[in-house]
C-alpha cells in the first residue's frame, strides 16, 4: 500500500517520512486513533515505504501533498501491496472456527486476513473481520501461539528487506499468558526489527506494553481546521498556566474553571486527545524534525515550548493525559481532573 491511497492524514504521514529519512525510527511504535482514523492503512504504507528501494520524492512544484512515498514498482513494493513479503509477519485477533476448531493463531487464518485488508483497501474493523471470519459470537485474542510465532519469525535472519516488521493488529487483545513473551522482544529487540502496533481501544493496553512503544496518534478524520484552531489557542493559554503551578495556581484555576469545564464531556475528551497530539508535534520539532500543526503559533511559543517536551517525559505526559480521559470517560469530577492534570503537567515540564 502506498501513502497516496490514503485519503488524509498527510501531515501525519510526512512526520512518519521525515523521520525515516533522518534514522530516527523507533523498533516499537504504537499507532493509536479511532476506528475510523486508518491506524492500519497507514502503518501497512509506513512498512512498504521503510522497504522500498526505488523511493518517491516530491518537489514543492508537484503539488503533492505529501513529500514522498514508495514506488509501488520494485520486488519489495510488489510484496508488500500483497502482503506476501516474506520479511513482512502479521498478527492479528483469531479464534476458533469451523476451518480451525482448535490450536487457531493468525498464522492459520493468514489467507483470509490478506484476502479482507486487500478488499478494504487496508481501512479494517474488528467487527467486519469476525464477520469475514464467521465466528458468531466468539471473540478473538492475540494468543501465546501468535506470540512464538513471532519470537520464531524474528529470530531468522530477514530474507531480502532492510527491515523485518510485525504488524499487530488490534493490540489490546493481547492475552494476558502471551504478554511476557512478546514483552521480552520489545524490551531486547533483535536488530533492523520494527514493532508497528496498532489499536482503536488505548485505554484498554497492559501498561507494560505502552511503556515500551513511541506512542503515534493517528488525528480523527473528523477533526476539521476550525476545532484545531479552538483548540490550540486554548492550549497555549493553558499550558502557559500549568508552567506557574508552583507560584500561581490561581491562573490554573481560572482556566479550568471559566474554559475547560464548561466543554461537554465528549469536547473535553477530544481537547485532551488533541492536546496528546500536541506534545507529539512538539517532541518531534525537538528532534529537528518540523509539522505543520504548530506552524501559525506565535514564535515565541513555537521556539520555546518543544523544548520542554523530551524523551525524560513524553511518556510520562501521555500517561497523565490518557489518566484523565478515563476520569473524565467515568463521569469524574472535571474540575479535580483538570486541575491535578495541570499540576501534574506543570510538573514534568518544568523537571524536564
Amino acid at each position: 500500500m502506498q501513502f497516496s491511497q490514503i485519503i488524509e492524514q498527510h501531515d501525519l504521514i510526512n512526520s512518519l517520512i521525515r523521520i525515516a529519512d533522518n534514522k530516527r525510527v523507533s523498533h516499537a511504535q504504537l499507532f493509536y486513533g479511532e476506528e475510523s482514523s486508518k491506524g492500519f492503512a497507514i502503518a501497512l504504507a509506513y512498512a512498504q515505504f521503510l522497504n522500498c528501494s526505488n523511493k518517491l520524492r516530491f518537489t514543492s512544484e508537484e503539488n503533492s501533498l505529501i513529500i514522498a512515498d514508495s514506488c509501488g514498482e520494485c520486488p519489495s513494493c510488489k510484496k508488500m501491496s500483497k502482503l506476501v513479503h516474506p520479511d513482512l509477519h502479521l498478527i492479528f485477533p483469531n479464534t476458533t472456527t469451523t476451518k480451525v476448531e482448535s490450536k487457531n493463531s493468525s498464522e492459520l487464518f493468514l489467507k483470509e486476513f490478506r484476502e479482507f485488508v486487500l478488499n478494504n483497501s487496508g481501512v479494517i474493523k474488528l467487527n467486519e473481520w469476525y464477520d469475514f471470519m464467521n465466528v458468531g459470537n466468539k471473540q478473538g485474542l492475540i494468543n501465546v501461539r501468535d506470540a512464538n510465532n513471532i519470537i520464531k519469525s524474528l529470530s531468522i535472519k530477514s530474507y531480502e528487506a532492510e527491515y523485518k516488521i510485525v504488524i499487530i493488529w488490534c493490540i489490546e487483545k493481547l492475552h494476558d499468558d502471551a504478554a511476557p513473551k512478546l514483552l521480552k522482544t520489545l524490551e531486547e529487540p533483535y536488530d533492523n526489527t520494527l514493532f508497528l502496533l496498532i489499536t482503536d481501544d488505548r485505554e484498554n493496553i497492559m501498561p507494560t506494553i505502552l511503556s515500551r512503544t513511541q506512542l503515534v496518534k493517528v488525528p480523527s478524520i473528523k477533526n476539521n481546521t476550525q476545532a484545531e484552531n479552538k483548540y490550540l489557542l486554548l492550549f497555549i493559554q493553558w499550558i502557559r498556566s500549568c508552567f506557574a503551578y508552583r507560584t500561581n495556581i490561581a491562573d490554573i484555576l481560572k482556566i479550568v474553571e471559566s474554559d475547560l469545564v464548561k466543554l461537554g464531556r465528549e469536547e473535553q475528551k477530544n481537547f485532551l486527545s488533541f492536546s496528546t497530539e500536541v506534545f507529539q508535534h512538539s517532541f518531534l520539532i525537538k528532534n529537528g524534525i518540523d509539522n505543520n500543526l504548530l506552524e501559525n503559533t506565535e514564535a515565541n511559543f513555537k521556539n520555546n515550548f518543544p523544548n520542554y517536551v523530551t524523551e525524560n517525559n513524553i511518556e510520562k505526559i501521555y500517561k497523565e493525559i490518557d489518566k484523565s480521559i478515563l476520569h473524565i470517560e467515568r463521569n469524574g469530577n472535571a474540575k479535580t481532573i483538570f486541575l491535578d492534570l495541570s499540576i501534574q503537567l506543570g510538573f514534568l515540564l518544568m523537571n524536564k
